[in-house]
């Protein structure tokens, strides 16, 4: 696979020194092949990370020195889109960049099956397990050795993936099939399946490693598993105002509160999984919000919105707009520092 170079936008010199790097917002631009640095706390737009074609899941490694991001040789299709008439996919380009924070460089690129999507990262950061869309599979890649990767059959068009806290039980969301598909982490053997309807999407482990939150766009609600055994603890009805609301993006607040994108409804969801109900709508957050993150301090909110390029950084307390950042093509997922 061709290594793309860095575009910089702003050289850091902190980048260099042994302290650590204010807070930052990373966001995958999906059409704009590169990955977005934003300051958190200005909102200013720092650079662009080169990393390959399609950039779409991300994530930080545990000591914050790597960002991974999956990169696609596969043709951007969607609603509207007649895909008969895509180009055929280019499979060279597909892989997980393993991108050197502080230089901004792509120091590999890891295989990771077909048209690799969204991508979970075991707590050890050994691990990580990827969907295959096209052929209906999840990966296990190993980071760190030549080891080959494992893969797995699980259901029609995977995307959401989320493994346990002591690494044993893996849960990926088969958005055509219509469950959320069990395996053993370490072997990939099956272990069951569990069946919602409406398309589930996105899964996020909770903070204390409980429960694991199924986003499920085509009904919208929100649905919480165990995370011992997949059993449904409830299922949430996001569409008490909005019947546009179509649950993405995920991210658990330090109170445990969930805060969850709404894609064309154009907001963002606060729901109290205790009460099993919603307890605020941000409304007008951006064009399609999609990925969602805290900072590190829990004190602001970034949300990438696709159709207008830009990122959006919210006050979490008071809900209010900070910054409306033009961060590149296509901002799909965010990760912060």
């Amino acid at each position: 696979m061709q290594r793309l170079s860095l575009v910089p936008i702003l050289l850091l010199g902190a980048c260099q020194s042994a302290h650590p790097l204010p807070p930052r917002f990373y966001v995958s631009l999906e059409r704009g092949n590169a990955v977005a640095e934003i300051d958190a706390a200005s909102g200013k737009l720092l650079r662009q990370i080169s990393v390959g074609m399609r950039p779409r899941g991300i994530r930080l490694a545990p000591d914050g020195k790597t960002l991974f991001v999956t990169v696609s040789g596969s043709p951007i299709g969607g609603p509207g889109v007649d895909e008969t008439k895509l180009p055929p996919p280019d499979h060279t380009a597909d892989g997980i960049a393993v991108v050197d924070v502080a230089s901004g460089k792509v120091d590999r690129v890891l295989q990771a099956g077909t048209d690799p999507e969204a991508f979970a990262l075991s707590d050890d950061g050994h691990t990580i397990f990827v969907s295959n869309e096209d052929s209906g599979t999840v990966s296990a890649i190993p980071v760190g050795t030549t080891n080959a990767a494992r893969r797995a059959k699980v259901g029609d068009e995977p995307e959401g993936v989320a493994v346990s806290a002591d690494g044993t039980r893996l849960f990926v969301a088969c958005e055509a099939s219509d469950y959320v598909a069990m395996l053993d982490a370490r072997t990939l053997a099956p272990r069951g399946t569990v069946p919602l309807k409406g398309r589930p999407r996105t899964l996020l482990r909770s903070r204390d490693g409980n429960t694991i939150f199924v986003a499920i766009e085509g009904a919208g609600k929100l649905a919480m598993l165990s995370a011992v055994d997949g059993k449904i603890i409830a299922v949430i009805n996001l569409r008490t105002k909005d019947p546009d609301v179509r649950p993405m993006g995920m991210a658990e607040s330090a109170n445990g509160h969930l805060l969850v994108t709404t894609g064309r409804a154009g907001s963002i969801l606060e729901v109290d999984p205790a009460r099993r109900r919603v307890v605020r709508e941000i409304a007008n957050v951006g064009a399609r919000p999609w990925g969602i993150a805290f900072d590190r301090s829990g004190g602001l909110i970034a949300t990438a919105n696709g159709p207008s390029n830009d990122v959006t950084i919210l006050d979490a307390r008071s809900g209010k707009i900070r910054a409306k950042v033009k961060a590149g093509a296509s901002p799909w997922g965010v990760v912060a520092s």
